[in-house]
């Protein structure tokens, strides 16, 4: 492990990357001693500042029309939400806001994000509720929401199975679960980006290993990394990377497939380099092209599928049919739509 650790060190202070104090899209933000030697109104100061980011980052991407280009906008209005993993709450209260969704709720595990989100909705006058919780066990009623949204969070539970049968659960008959999310070995999101923008490093080595090396790294910034430094260098029984719990787009269909009730109504193929930043780049949207075949093929869009972005909806047993048919009247590029009948001939997860 001694040589792989040395070589993974390497490849990794070959790309460095270093997180800035005042970065708002961090949550680690809130590990600094800024924070946790505040008062109250100075806490509550930078809690608002990021709910703000958020907000703002959320009113520019576009989340909705971004990565689900086929979804009517106003079906939206009137309808119940569950952002979950909603951070600081901003990305809720915008949607209520452009969108109006009605009991609208956030979750996420930390309480200093729902006091961020409580009071940010507040300020906006916005009607959202935001609680603290495990995905895994949601703290809400059987057929509560009509849709619920998440954005880069199904990586990082403890169990992917169980946070889906927690969706299903409290999903009405009909309703919508709209998730996105990395697959493991994409190249791009090994979730170190503390310390290396090195790609793919996870096809060489082992999570051991650069838990291993991206430890000793931290530790050599010296105390100016307490506040991003992890508690252990051990990964966790459930993590095959730093907080990353392995799921691949196999294991997310083999889930989807084994609740009877999910009907997949889409399914995005865009390749890896389709967002953030990078994919405005002339010559990175010239490699993007090179990824788009292999990110609808079996195995090869393990590496090269951007995002698992896919709509799944709720489908009513005791009814035998769709509460809210897809009446989809256009393609999304670099998609699989499924209309009703569609749906209930194929294999669910499978396209």
């Amino acid at each position: 492990m001694t040589v792989a650790k040395s070589l993974a060190k390497m490849l990794m202070k070959a790309w460095p990357s270093n997180p800035q104090e005042n970065d708002l899209a961090l949550w680690e933000i809130f590990n600094q001693r800024k924070y946790s030697d505040a008062s109250a109104d100075e806490q509550r100061s930078l809690e608002l500042s990021s709910a703000q980011f958020r907000y703002d980052y959320e009113k520019e991407l576009g989340y909705f029309s971004k990565y689900f280009p086929q979804v009517n906008l106003t079906e939206f209005r009137g309808r119940s939400i569950l952002d979950l993993g909603c951070f600081t709450g901003g990305r809720l209260v915008y949607w209520v806001e452009r969108y109006g969704f009605i009991d609208a709720h956030g979750i996420d595990i930390n309480t200093i994000f729902e006091r961020a989100g409580s009071h940010f909705a507040e300020r906006k006058g916005i009607a959202a509720k935001f609680d603290t919780g495990f995905a895994e066990k949601l703290p809400y009623p059987d057929n509560t929401f009509d849709y619920i949204a998440t954005y880069d969070v199904l990586e990082h539970v403890l169990n992917v199975d169980k946070v889906m049968r927690e969706c299903y659960r409290v999903l009405k008959p009909g309703g919508k679960l709209l998730c996105v999310f990395p697959p493991f070995f994409q190249p791009l999101e090994s979730h170190m980006g503390l310390v290396t923008g090195m790609p793919a490093l996870h096809w060489i080595f082992s999570g051991k290993v650069l838990m291993a090396a991206y430890y000793e790294i931290l530790k050599e910034r010296g105390p100016g990394a307490y506040w991003y430094i992890p508690k252990t260098s051990e990964l966790a029984d459930w993590e095959r990377l730093p907080t990353l719990n392995g799921i691949t787009v196999r294991k997310f269909r083999q889930i989807v497939k084994a609740e009877p009730g999910w009907r997949m109504r889409w399914w995005s193929t865009e390749p890896i380099l389709s967002d953030g930043c990078r994919a405005k780049l002339p010559i990175l949207r010239l490699l993007r092209s090179l990824f788009v075949i292999a990110a609808k093929m079996p195995v090869l869009e393990e590496l090269f599928l951007g995002r698992i972005c896919c709509v799944l909806q709720k489908f009513c047993l005791e009814a035998g049919h769709d509460i809210y048919p897809t009446k989809s009247t256009h393609r999304a590029p670099q998609s699989v739509l499924l209309t009703s009948t569609e749906t209930a001939k194929a294999p669910l997860g499978v396209h």
